[in-house]
């Protein structure tokens, strides 16, 4: 008897230490309440990133369908969806260039395609991330020229230096920080399982970190702008920044993803992910060190972004929304 219960309390220690991750009682600050559908997009195009409008009067947003970037206002009416750069969608037939590449160097409308990540620098002028093309993009939104920014179109390969020479292998986002007076970009290289970064006055790429990551997908900056964000394939990474300007990378051991994608900060400490394979949305408390699922119905989410107290989702064909919620 006294060795069954001896046996017993191992047990029971056993379990208590599995959970002792976990604090007893604790939950994530919030959830998501019922998702709404916003935009639906033809051919069932992935959303690959999902941002506010910085040159809309009214509150629109940009996005990215892996084959061009659009504008659309803020009520998400089709109307008012305007292609800024990309061929068309669907079938690879009657491709509509918009632009005219500035040299030789730049690749056709019509060659590029998986473009996924971007960010505004300003009202103008967005960084678009080209996966296969291996390069970094500008658009002037103002007149559709485009141009290279950083890496060699159609060449792959972990090299640092100008455009021409620098080399990227599957790019897949980018981060800015406005209030960077370095003007500098952050590039997450997806197949270098590295972060990269671009001076932009003179397309220099410089590797950031090689270690700690794992096919790294989207990056964005944390809610105060003193870290950046990383999805990998498997979990979420700071990458800090320290006084004499290394950088280092600290893993989020508080949830397991399948396919880690968009991320963002919503508020300090209060991180949404999108867990493309599982085809949801994880939050993650970083204070607390809990994750929960949102479960709300998503098909392949790629994108998140928090605006006005909704978590929007790019999703495979659709962009959807759903309120944050006090827990």
């Amino acid at each position: 008897m006294q060795a069954s219960v001896f046996s017993l309390v191992l047990v029971l220690n056993f379990l208590l230490l599995e959970v002792s991750s976990v604090p007893f009682g604790s939950q994530v600050r919030s959830k998501l309440g019922e998702k709404k559908l916003d935009l639906e997009l033809p051919y069932q195009n992935n959303v690959f990133k999902i941002q506010k409008d910085l040159a809309s009067a009214t509150g629109g947003f940009l996005y990215s369908d892996g084959f061009a970037i659009y504008s659309i206002d803020a009520n998400f009416s089709s109307a008012s969806n305007t292609k800024l750069l990309g061929r068309n969608n669907g079938p690879r037939s009657g491709y509509a260039p918009v632009g005219q590449p500035v040299s030789d160097d730049v690749p056709p409308v019509n060659d590029l395609y998986a473009l996924a990540g971007f960010v505004q620098l300003d009202t103008d002028t967005i960084v678009i991330v080209s996966i296969y093309q291996h390069c970094i993009l500008g658009l002037n939104s103002t007149t559709s020229e485009y141009y290279v920014i950083a890496g060699t179109c159609g060449s792959s390969g972990l090299v640092d230096g100008p455009p021409g020479t620098g080399r990227f292998f599957q790019p897949s986002d980018v981060a800015y920080n406005v209030a960077d007076k370095n003007y500098v970009i952050y590039v997450s290289d997806k197949s270098n399982n590295a972060v990269r970064k671009v001076t932009l006055d003179t397309g220099k790429v410089t590797t950031v970190v090689t270690e700690g990551i794992y096919q790294p997908t989207a990056i964005s900056w944390s809610f105060d702008r003193s870290f950046l964000l990383v999805s990998n394939m498997h979990n979420v990474a700071k990458i800090i920044r320290d006084g004499d300007g290394n950088h280092s990378v600290q893993t989020l051991d508080i949830a397991v993803l399948s396919y880690g994608f968009g991320v963002v900060e919503i508020e300090p400490g209060l991180i949404a992910v999108a867990d493309t394979a599982k085809q949801d949305i994880q939050l993650l408390d970083v204070d607390s060190g809990v994750s929960e699922r949102a479960r709300c119905s998503l098909v392949f989410p790629f994108s998140v972004l928090y605006n006005s107290g909704r978590l929007y989702m790019g999703e495979s064909g659709a962009i959807s929304s759903a309120p944050l919620i006090r827990n």
